[in-house]
């Protein structure tokens, strides 16, 4: 694989429409001067720990009671349940998406352990760690940061489930690599923003689009240092390394969780979506048709059913 495939970049355009729909659409060509300002801003940018998500005090706790064979589920709900933040943050992304696996909403943290698992209490207890800076306020762009975790979720599933059945790679590795390329698209949205109120230009979506093709990997690169993320999902996140076998993990769980979520929201059929993943180059067909099916073949709360739970 070398550059995106026209199904990649089909997606990846998809995603980005739906992600970047404000209340009135801008010029379809770029703001050159802005995304020209935002990439200065972002390259002169010195990463430190205030930009990114607080460890949470019980994680050492959790993860060596996870890593123990002979630790029960009851243990780590236990545990869990010790921080309000971290239990209601296990059971709302328990729900969610990407790790929902019955009709009937998940109510219990000892409940949500059984369900998802020792895998998927890693999974989710990494995710809570990058919450907390994802939650970005974008007046013109609403749906954005709603959205932007969605994908960031299912990619880090999908990735997962990649890196494990196409190249016995570590998953945990590729779910943080998810995680990671979704928390940098926050992070530029969050610069550009700051970025043309100080310029006085106007933020339209054929300038949002441009910026987040262009730094979304970059920024994503620079907080995987900053985190002492292993070499390898360094190297996936660089432009120069989607060839290697975390890159092609990357590239495919961006498809399928943008796929997924044009799906859930009305913009594609699941047979053109399926369609589309099946001609990504580097994942057996059967593969791809596994992964999409537990990424998407499970029950689905899209962002207007949490705001119509929300306003009831």
């Amino acid at each position: 694989m070398n550059g995106p495939s026209q199904a990649e970049q089909q997606l990846e355009s998809g995603f980005l429409a739906l992600a970047l729909q404000p209340a009135q659409a801008g010029s379809e060509a770029p703001d050159a001067a802005l995304v020209a300002a935002t990439g200065q801003a972002l390259a002169g940018r010195e990463w430190s720990s205030r930009h990114l998500p607080r460890r949470p005090q019980l994680l050492p706790q959790l993860m060596q009671t996870i890593n123990d064979p002979d630790a029960s589920a009851r243990l780590t709900a236990r545990i869990i349940s010790q921080d309000p933040v971290l239990a209601g943050n296990l059971l709302r992304i328990a729900n969610s998406p990407a790790f929902r696996v019955q009709d009937r909403a998940v109510a219990s943290v000892h409940r949500a352990v059984t369900l998802v698992g020792t895998d998927g209490v890693r999974q989710i207890i990494s995710a809570v760690l990058v919450q907390p800076v994802m939650d970005l306020q974008c007046a013109i762009f609403p749906d954005f940061s709603r959205l932007v975790w969605d994908h960031a979720l299912l990619s880090s599933r999908a990735a997962a489930d990649h890196a494990h059945a196409v190249h016995q790679a570590d998953a945990f590795a590729a779910q943080w690599m998810g995680l990671t390329q979704g928390l940098g698209a926050v992070l530029v949205m969050r610069q550009l923003q700051q970025t043309a109120a100080q310029t006085g230009r106007t933020l339209d979506p054929a300038t949002a689009g441009t910026v987040l093709r262009q730094w979304a990997l970059p920024v994503a690169q620079r907080v995987a240092d900053a985190w002492e993320l292993p070499q390898a999902v360094h190297d996936a996140l660089d432009g120069g390394h989607l060839d290697g076998e975390l890159g092609q993990s990357l590239r495919f769980a961006r498809a399928a969780a943008a796929a997924s979520l044009l799906c859930r929201h009305g913009h594609m059929g699941q047979g053109q979506a399926t369609a589309l993943l099946e001609q990504l180059p580097g994942t057996p067909l059967a593969t791809a048709r596994w992964i999409w099916r537990r990424l998407h073949g499970r029950a689905v709360e899209t962002a207007a059913d949490e705001q119509a739970r929300q306003g009831a």
